[in-house]
């Protein structure tokens, strides 16, 4: 985790900017957090934005990592193009489909070809990750492939518990990436989920 402070001196002409280009209701989040002491909101939104960064690699590789896994895993139950043969399409259901389908569509029209797995893997959003953890999957890919996929788990974790995980470092992953507040957390637990 990054540990430097900000190279940049925020000034207060800077403070100012940011209290007019926040929404109310922003703004009042740090406030409320700082008792409404405008200096100790401007400290608390700046350690907003240095713990957000120091979780960006430790997520980027968790991200990378479960997308790989999982990837592996339908690879491995469905066969190399899960994403496009029938039998696959039909068990990742609609909402799934529709995502793969932007996807593919969008890497056309970027490279004017047909995408392989490994590009339609890397432009699916987490939040498609996580759903593969999800129940509707449980029996039929994670009876088969949690071992090969997970195989460090201790034999009383269950894939319900890595999906639990899975979704709340996506939940934390989106509040970084988003700019949104993440003070109130148990970062230290968002920490050890990432680990």
């Amino acid at each position: 985790m990054r540990q430097d402070r900000p190279i940049m001196l925020v000034t207060p002409a800077m403070f100012q900017a940011l209290n007019q280009s926040f929404s109310a209701p922003r703004w009042r989040t740090y406030l409320r957090e700082a008792g409404f002491r405008t200096d100790v909101a401007h400290a608390l939104y700046l350690w907003n934005v240095e713990i957000g960064q120091s979780f960006q690699f430790p997520m980027h590789t968790a991200e990378v990592a479960l997308r790989n896994v999982i990837n592996q895993a339908l690879i491995s139950f469905i066969g190399p193009d899960w994403w496009q043969t029938h039998s696959g399409r039909a068990m990742l259901g609609t909402k799934r489909c529709q995502d793969i389908d932007a996807i593919t569509s969008w890497l056309q029209g970027q490279y004017s070809t047909m995408p392989n797995t490994d590009q339609i893997a890397a432009s699916l959003t987490m939040g498609f990750w996580t759903a593969m953890l999800g129940t509707r999957f449980h029996r039929r890919i994670w009876s088969r492939e949690m071992t090969n996929a997970f195989p460090h788990l201790s034999p009383q974790e269950t894939i319900q518990q890595i999906s639990d995980t899975a979704n709340r470092l996506r939940d934390l992953r989106n509040r970084i990436f988003h700019h949104e507040p993440i003070i109130g957390r148990n970062l230290t637990q968002d920490y050890a989920d990432i680990l």
